[in-house]
């Protein structure tokens, strides 16, 4: 009796509804998923639109929001809406002539002529607009694709951690091997333009290896994990559908 008072009136309708949520999302968890990685890439371009249009509170609020999950480097970061139109980035030397502070790099966001910065760097771009674009396919395509095992996980992941790790080490102890990149220029013979291994400018090896490094997370992440999301939410409709058909809440 007293189980059967457990499931009667408010606390059964409260226990549907919960299981009715938990079934939308078990079927739709995909969609859920994706749009919460496009919001969040989207939230973190959305920063310097506000700029450029003047609504700065708004602006600086998600630079805020973003600062408890990266250093927003201006030197490490993209431009949008600059009177030069277009992407931009830029050098330390140059956002410190336009007025950053060297002691508090991140506060600088930019300005009407320049653009203002994306709220997170260039790694987290990459990563970020990776696991959404991974999302989009896996989508299309990805039930069709071999599981990831963790070993192939782990070696999708090595080459972020070693050039994110060769940076903290070459700032940590000074040696300053990840500006100059000389270990690359002998690597490759000095095939490049010397612009192309200092800086973290569009075009620039630490750029690029940022880019490509935090792409290959973001995607690996992908392959990865959305097989086991599947399953678990695959098994959690599998036990909803016929208790809420006994219920009468579904057909």
């Amino acid at each position: 009796m007293s189980e059967r008072a457990v499931v009667t009136g408010r606390t059964r309708d409260l226990v549907i509804l919960i299981d009715r949520l938990l079934l939308g999302l078990a079927r739709h968890w995909l969609l859920v998923v994706n749009t919460l990685l496009g919001l969040y890439v989207g939230l973190a371009v959305l920063a310097p639109a506000l700029m450029a249009i003047g609504f700065t509170g708004l602006g600086r609020a998600i630079y805020l929001f973003f600062a408890f999950q990266c250093h927003q480097l201006p030197q490490r970061s993209y431009y949008l809406f600059s009177q030069a139109g277009g992407i931009q980035t830029y050098s330390l030397d140059r956002v410190l002539a336009w007025g950053a502070n060297p002691g508090n790099l991140r506060a600088f966001v930019g300005n009407p002529e320049i653009g203002f910065k994306v709220a997170i760097a260039h790694r987290l771009t990459a990563i970020h607009t990776a696991l959404f674009v991974g999302g989009l396919l896996w989508g299309a395509v990805g039930r069709r694709l071999p599981r990831l095992s963790p070993l192939g996980f782990l070696l999708l992941l090595l080459p972020m951690a070693l050039d994110g790790g060769s940076h903290v080490v070459s700032e940590i102890t000074r040696l300053g091997f990840r500006e100059s990149n000389a270990w690359a220029v002998w690597l490759t013979g000095g095939l490049f333009p010397s612009s192309f291994y200092v800086g973290t400018t569009v075009g620039t090896l630490n750029w690029l290896l940022r880019t490509v490094t935090g792409s290959l997370f973001g995607l690996a992440t992908v392959w990865f994990a959305f097989p086991y999301l599947a399953e678990g939410f695959g098994d959690l409709r599998h036990q909803l559908e016929p208790k809420l058909r006994r219920a009468g809440v579904i057909r």
